[in-house]
């Protein structure tokens, strides 16, 4: 995975959860004690407003690891 992309989630993730860990593709929601449903809409925001996309309900239910987030985006041609 391009280091770049992972570095722009690892500050997204930082904005959203206040998570200052190391994220790797098989970080998970269970992973980051912030990571509920409203701090999940957050996230949805901001990768919508980062990558200038629109994150469809189905998607957003399908993004529960930083793998699932990368599947999400390269659909939208962002990888």
């Amino acid at each position: 995975m391009d280091e770049v992309m992972l570095q722009k989630l690892s500050e997204i993730f930082s904005y959203v959860f206040e998570y200052g860990e190391v994220l790797n593709l098989n970080t998970k929601r269970e992973d980051i004690p912030k990571w509920d449903s409203l701090q999940h809409v957050a996230l949805v925001e901001s990768l919508e407003n980062t990558f200038n996309i629109h994150i469809s309900m189905d998607e957003m239910i399908e993004m529960q690891s930083i793998r699932d987030i990368i599947n999400v985006l390269s659909r939208h041609d962002i990888l």
